[in-house]
C-alpha cells in the first residue's frame, strides 16, 4: 500500500462560479476533500480544502503540486494562486508549494 499524505490546499482569488471548477478539478486530479472551506470578501473566494490520501505511484510532492495546480488552472481557465501544503504520515515538518505566475506559463506550454 503507497504512502498517504496529510494536504491542505489554497486557491485564491476566485470568482463565485470558479470555487466548484477548482473543487471539481481538486477531485479529479486527486481526491474528494474531507474539509472545505470558502471564505468570501466583497464577491472574491478564497478556497481551502484538505484531505488525506495517496499520490500517483513513484509521485513526489512537488510533482503532485504540479499536477494539481495544472488542474484548477485548466478547470478555471486563467491563473490563480495556488498553495500546497503536504506531510506524511512520518514527517512532521510539512512541505510547502506556491507555484507563480512564471510557473503558471511555463507548466501551461508543457500542458
Amino acid at each position: 500500500m503507497g504512502k498517504h499524505y496529510r494536504v491542505h490546499i489554497s486557491v485564491a482569488p476566485l470568482g463565485a462560479t470558479e470555487v466548484k471548477k477548482a473543487l471539481t478539478a481538486i477531485r479529479e486530479a486527486w481526491t474528494s476533500p474531507h474539509y472545505i472551506n470558502k471564505l468570501e470578501k466583497n464577491k472574491v473566494f478564497f478556497l481551502q480544502a484538505s484531505a488525506e490520501a495517496g499520490f500517483l505511484p513513484d509521485e513526489s510532492e512537488q510533482a503532485f503540486a504540479q499536477r494539481v495546480s495544472v488542474a484548477i488552472w485548466k478547470k478555471v481557465g486563467r491563473y490563480v494562486k495556488v498553495v500546497i501544503d503536504t506531510s506524511d504520515s512520518d514527517e512532521v515538518p510539512t512541505d510547502c508549494f506556491e507555484l507563480s505566475e512564471y510557473d503558471y506559463r511555463k507548466l501551461m506550454r508543457a500542458s
